[in-house]
């Protein structure tokens, strides 16, 4: 696999947790109820496990192309940014009281 393609699926899969969870932010703050959507139940439960594995793949990925590329700095911001996002993830998770 080519170097620059596991940094760009990398930051694909940074980019698809943040919109995730922008689209989860904004159903929560908009006065529209989604539970009367019919099927709508699978689709978020699809989107928050999409959102919970969307991390640990990026941080893999990001951390295979530094190994393979220490030197680059967007492969280093790119880990960087992955590892942030995992451990705001699961800081999040922690201190929420439904878990």
């Amino acid at each position: 696999m080519a170097k620059p393609s596991l940094q760009s699926a990398s930051i694909y899969c940074l980019a698809l947790w943040v919109a995730i969870w922008i689209l989860f932010l904004l159903m929560r703050l908009s006065p529209f109820d989604i539970r009367g959507v019919p099927g709508i139940g699978g689709i978020v439960l699809i989107a928050l496990a999409i959102a919970l594995v969307a991390p640990m793949l990026a941080t893999g990925l990001a951390a295979a192309a530094l190994f393979r590329q220490p030197r680059a700095p967007l492969n280093l911001l790119t880990f960087g940014c992955a590892i942030a996002a995992l451990f705001g993830q699961i800081f999040l998770f922690l201190i929420t009281r439904w878990l």
